[in-house]
């Protein structure tokens, strides 16, 4: 190779290494990411306690009515305790744009692993399917002590 040639690929890796430099790293810390994947379970959840409530429980002294709403409150403290930890980050300007893409596309992955779950053939076991154990998971308080109370 000729001395010339090299003159021009000594600019061309600086500039690309300080282009690497200049642009943040943009990715979702493990809380950040279970929290965001938490906060689409959640959402979807909320939803599909509400509507079972709303459309099942006329008599709401049925067991699963009773259960329904005891669930209802408990989720809906989590998703106070969810939103408590991601809003800031989300409204920060630290926060960059790609990392709110990651969030939201955890918070859209957790929705659809909630709903796939709870649609599974009758039969098949919660524990049978990958989106079922992980959708499953946001259930786990102990998961969650890095939330605020």
């Amino acid at each position: 190779m000729k001395y010339g040639s090299w003159l021009w690929t000594v600019p061309a890796v600086i500039g690309i290494a300080s282009a690497a430099v200049a642009q943040p790293l943009s990715f979702l810390t493990e809380q950040q990411k279970l929290a965001s994947y938490c906060a689409g379970v959640s959402e979807t959840r909320l939803r599909e306690l509400g509507e079972f409530i709303k459309n099942d429980c006329a008599n709401p002294k049925r067991r699963e009515c009773v259960k329904a709403n005891d669930d209802l409150v408990k989720a809906q403290i989590m998703e106070r305790r969810l939103w408590a930890y991601l809003d800031p980050l989300l409204q920060s300007k630290d926060f960059g744009a790609r990392q709110k893409m990651l969030s939201q596309q955890s918070m859209a992955k957790g929705g659809d692993d909630w709903t796939a779950c709870k649609r599974r053939p009758p039969g098949q076991q919660a524990d049978d399917l990958p989106a079922c154990r992980e959708s499953m998971g946001c259930l786990i308080d102990a998961r969650f002590m890095f939330l605020p109370p």
